[in-house]
């Protein structure tokens, strides 16, 4: 039998122990931020990234990647001095920065020197990138040369040449500027990401590859939630000001297959890390 103070030695072992493993259980995960649609060179929306970056770089949370999902330029990507502003305007962000084009960037009446001039300034059309045991995937939606609708033939094989090509069924994250669904709200008014053909086609690659943990793109410059199958499509409203919706983006959090995300607006008043602290805890 153990002695009084052997035994409350072993019990505090057990509870340090045990608040060791608590502080390691599942559920905590790793950090990235959603931007979509800044449309530099129209009304603030270069001050609006200006803002939302030095939100991101207060954060109490470690952020592995920042992507800006398309509609970068507002039909000013050849303008330099536009895009040098924009730029400027992200130069102090600490995380790694990645870019997928939109349609106001890949200009359907000048689609050669657009496409050219994004890969260029913001880098290639699609990537792969690996965090943290996750493949990353980003995608171009849009029209390319001698194609008759988005998003081109040429990327829904570079998506599956990608996913087949994956090793051990790794967790795949997935953005793009048009998400892959129907635009139930604005459909009538030519709003259409993309047309049903491409959905159906995109659905059946989609149920092949369950490693698909999410989707996320822009465009509709509104909120949403919708689902191919079992994968969720996360559609993130705006950082640019227009139709007089509030500017917004998002700090998602990835741990154990699911994804969490926290709605942040570039103005309130102060970027205090209390104020983060409290919405996150």
């Amino acid at each position: 039998m153990l002695k009084p103070s052997r035994w409350l030695l072993a019990c505090l072992m057990v509870f340090v122990y045990c608040i060791g493993c608590r502080a390691e259980a599942p559920g905590k995960g790793w950090f990235f931020v959603q931007i979509s649609d800044t449309h530099w060179g129209a009304r603030d929306g270069v001050s609006l990234t200006r803002r939302a970056a030095e939100m991101i770089n207060s954060l109490p949370v470690k952020v592995e990647f920042v992507v800006i999902t398309g509609d970068v330029c507002s039909d000013s990507i050849l303008k330099e001095t536009v895009v040098k502003e924009g730029l400027e305007a992200l130069k102090g962000l600490k995380a790694p920065l990645y870019y997928v084009p939109g349609n106001h960037d890949i200009v359907k009446t000048d689609i050669v020197r657009t496409s050219a001039q994004f890969e260029k300034t913001f880098g290639p059309l699609n990537q792969k990138v690996e965090v943290r045991g996750v493949t990353c995937l980003f995608l171009c939606t849009e029209m390319r040369e001698g194609e008759t609708r988005p998003p081109a033939e040429v990327e829904r094989q570079w998506l599956e040449e990608n996913l087949k090509s994956g090793k051990a069924r790794k967790p795949v994250l997935i953005f793009m500027h048009r998400p892959p669904i129907f635009d139930l709200v604005n459909g009538s008014d030519g709003q259409v990401a993309w047309d049903h053909p491409y959905d159906t086609r995109w659905q059946a690659l989609f149920d092949e590859h369950p490693e698909i943990k999410g989707v996320f793109a822009g465009h509709f410059h509104r909120e949403e939630l919708r689902w191919i199958g079992v994968v969720p499509v996360f559609v993130a409203p705006a950082l640019a000001r227009f139709w007089d919706r509030q500017p917004s983006f998002r700090l998602f959090e990835y741990a154990n297959g699911q994804l969490n995300y926290w709605a942040l607006y570039p103005e309130r008043v102060s970027p205090k890390r209390a104020d983060f602290t409290t919405n996150l805890h």
